[in-house]
């Protein structure tokens, strides 16, 4: 997987640079999680070869990651954005949000399938991507 995204800053004509690849290290060894910029740099700055990484570096690489197609961003209604390293093996995938302690819990495309085509053949519309969101309380926080 990280050769793909090698590869693909490669196509793109950019660099791989040691903090992008740090960045991109840190992504494949947290894959499944969805960690916002501030997780991604503590993660950073825990390694001692990687101390000079500033906080806005992180930004502006995980906007270009974005941009170039190697992480997923999941904006969140009231806190910071979550990124993921897409898998370019995995299923699409939703995401059930607690509105309390903010637990992100992915949801298999494949579950939501039937639910998603009634309602957009129901109101007639053709889909150009897919992604859901839905909020409510985990089962931790709903007692």
């Amino acid at each position: 997987m990280l050769n793909q995204a090698y590869h693909l800053l490669k196509e793109c004509n950019l660099r791989i640079t040691p903090q992008r690849k740090a960045i991109l290290e840190i992504l494949y060894n947290y894959r499944g999680n969805h960690l916002e910029v501030e997780n991604i740099y503590e993660l950073l700055t825990v390694k001692d070869n990687n101390k000079r990484i500033g906080l806005a570096t992180v930004y502006r690489t995980m906007e270009l990651f974005e941009k170039i197609g190697i992480v997923s961003r999941l904006s969140m209604e009231n806190s910071s954005a979550r990124y993921e390293l897409i898998m370019y093996d995995k299923l699409m995938h939703h995401h059930l949000i607690c509105l309390k302690c903010g637990q992100l819990v992915e949801l298999d495309d494949r579950i939501a399938e039937e639910f998603k085509n009634r309602i957009l053949e129901d109101k007639g519309f053709e889909v150009a991507d897919k992604s859901m969101k839905i909020y409510g309380y985990c089962s931790s926080c709903k007692r």
